[in-house]
């Protein structure tokens, strides 16, 4: 990382960028697999119900792993932070970020506005993009350490 002469800012920021892009491809794929199955179910189904839900899935895990991101940029790589102050400050913003996450899917939930299973898959599937983008990463460290 520091033989582009990036800092840990701009390193994070690009890593977000990567996952928001990885995510948007699984969840697109699956949605679009999904939708293509429930087009088969026949008449009286709602094929469109599951795969907006992935959709909406993959939004809120990315939303929630942007607002990770940012918290790190602020919190940790600022100049002025101390770890005292980082520490509370992160304290938080975590608690207050799972209110917020907390607050959209129990509403969610509550009205049935969206199909459990997809909103969970979408949420998974942001999770896969940040490991695949970590494999990623850790493949390119290890090319460029050899």
């Amino acid at each position: 990382m520091s033989d582009t002469g990036q800092g840990p800012a701009q390193t994070a920021r690009a890593i977000s960028v990567r996952v928001a892009k990885k995510t948007a491809v699984l969840a697109g794929l699956a949605a679009l697999g999904v939708l293509a199955v429930g087009l088969f179910q026949g008449p009286g189904q709602r094929p469109w119900f599951p795969p907006v839900s992935i959709l909406f899935g993959g939004g809120l895990g990315l939303m929630n792993f942007r607002w990770l991101a940012t918290a790190v940029e602020q919190l940790y790589l600022s100049k002025r932070a101390t770890a005292l102050t980082s520490n509370i400050a992160a304290l938080v913003i975590s608690v207050l970020k799972l209110f917020a996450i907390f607050i959209v899917l129990f509403i969610v939930i509550k009205w049935s506005l969206f199909h459990i299973f997809g909103m969970v898959t979408g949420l998974s599937l942001c999770f896969l993009a940040i490991l695949w983008e970590g494999v990623t990463v850790m493949k390119q460290n290890l090319k460029s350490s050899e």
